[in-house]
């Protein structure tokens, strides 16, 4: 049996916690510890417990069945169902802490109000429904080969994305894959491509600013018709960057796909060209020909699965290729979690290769990251287990990131977006954190 050994100090205290009903009694039954919530469900005060028995508030009525009296028979921990003076029923844990002689010294009781543990219990239940569903789609996607070559595509909006995409991939119509560099359009391109009647024939990806406006149109005809059109013909042209296309490549690029259809367009954009198409930035004709479908591929940043998937993902491609088994800490997995990764897919793969090669040692820390990744002395999070309720450690992780996000982030809407919590959230955690900060400001 597994036994723990604590004397806590016998004076008459109510102690700090965070939101539980905590009561610590002696081997007589004496209440010499309580929590500012203990009482609550009784219908008495923590001052009102303090120094009473627990005998004579079961003979009361108060506690009903008094759970120090089992737990000191028992030896052990303890777990029952309490009915309140006020008809409440509550579930309350006992455990013993004993003296070096390995007597029961003390117990310490905790409770919850059922009615809230049934509340907790059907949101529980409704996440389970939720997630299942989630994992049924991904279970189909899986059951049919998809793969996304160098992305991680689990996230609810991948899902969507990739659930587009294999419809898109069906009707054979213009697809326009919206999303910052490095999310996986091009690799989502030829996912679509592959699915496709045409995948037997040509993929041909167009970087479009790349080419000088002077020469735009004889690129894709060609002087002896061999230009880009013709070696897409029958297959799938990507035209990438499209939303960066003066207005002259515009002019030219409608004239092009209008009086050529021998092959699939997918147009891949940085920017929205809806909004590109309000301020005069795009051509309308030229919208309305290629984007008869629309696919959007979040940031990293916003895929909180994806990004945790992929730290994963990439770090067991690393060992494979370099013949390590390396691990990295957990301060270092949570701090990859909270940055940017404005490369997205790219900007990760590459700083965890580089810290992988940098490391030492079979864990890569922190202090492997390139230097400009590395947070500062007062924004590291350290996890520290040893001593520390689960309670203290989530709040200190929860309290280091959002003060870390303040620091990135021009408004408490950025924050919330990048951190997936609602934005009153955000501004109510901050007011908690940084009450006792000064000079704290929210916006």
């Amino acid at each position: 049996m597994n036994t723990l050994f604590l004397l806590p100090n016998t004076d008459e205290e109510i102690i700090e916690t965070y939101d539980e009903d905590i009561i610590v009694t002696t081997r007589e039954g004496r209440i010499i510890k309580v929590s500012p919530r203990s009482g609550e469900q009784y219908g008495v005060t923590p001052e009102e417990l303090l120094g009473k028995s627990v005998y004579d508030l079961e003979a009361a009525g108060i506690f009903s069945p008094a759970i120090t009296p089992l737990v000191l028979k028992k030896k052990k921990k303890v777990v029952l169902r309490q009915n309140t003076p006020s008809g409440r029923k509550v579930l309350i844990t006992g455990i013993p802490l004993f003296n070096d002689n390995g007597d029961v010294e003390f117990v310490v009781s905790y409770s919850y109000d059922m009615s809230q543990l049934m509340v907790m219990k059907e949101y529980l239940e409704n996440l389970e429904t939720e997630m299942s569903k989630v994992k049924g789609e991904l279970a189909h996607l899986r059951n049919q080969q998809l793969h996304v070559e160098g992305c991680i595509m689990e996230s609810p909006s991948s899902i969507r994305a990739l659930q587009t995409a294999i419809k898109m991939a069906q009707l054979e119509v213009p697809v326009v894959i919206q999303g910052e560099s490095g999310t996986g359009k091009t690799a989502l391109a030829k996912l679509i491509h592959s699915r496709s009647s045409r995948s037997a024939e040509a993929f041909i990806e167009i970087h479009c600013s790349a080419i000088p406006e002077s020469v735009f149109e004889i690129s894709f005809t060609g002087l002896d018709n061999e230009g880009y059109m013709s070696l897409a013909a029958g297959g799938t042209l990507v035209l990438n960057e499209v939303d960066q296309l003066s207005s002259a490549s515009q002019a030219a690029l409608f004239k092009i796909l209008k009086q050529s259809h021998t092959a699939r367009v997918i147009a891949i954009t940085h920017t929205s060209i809806e909004e590109a198409v309000t301020s005069g930035h795009f051509r309308e004709d030229l919208f309305y020909l290629v984007h008869l479908a629309s696919i959007e591929l979040k940031p990293l940043r916003e895929r909180p699965d994806d990004l945790g998937q992929s730290i994963s993902r990439f770090l067991e491609e690393l060992n494979d290729n370099y013949h390590k088994q390396k691990t990295i800490s957990d301060d270092l997995y949570f701090h990859l979690l909270q940055l940017p990764w404005k490369g997205n897919f790219r900007e990760l793969r590459n700083v965890l290769e580089r810290s992988f090669i940098e490391s030492e040692s079979p864990l890569i820390t922190l202090d492997d990251l390139p230097i400009t990744y590395q947070p500062d002395s007062d924004e590291r999070i350290g996890l520290e287990l040893e001593g520390q309720t689960l309670p203290h450690i989530l709040e200190s992780v929860e309290k280091k990131v959002l003060l870390n996000a303040q620091k990135r982030y021009r408004t408490t809407t950025e924050m919330a977006n990048v951190l997936g919590i609602s934005q009153p959230s955000v501004v109510r955690k901050l007011k908690k954190y940084t009450s006792t900060l000064p000079g704290g400001k929210i916006t």
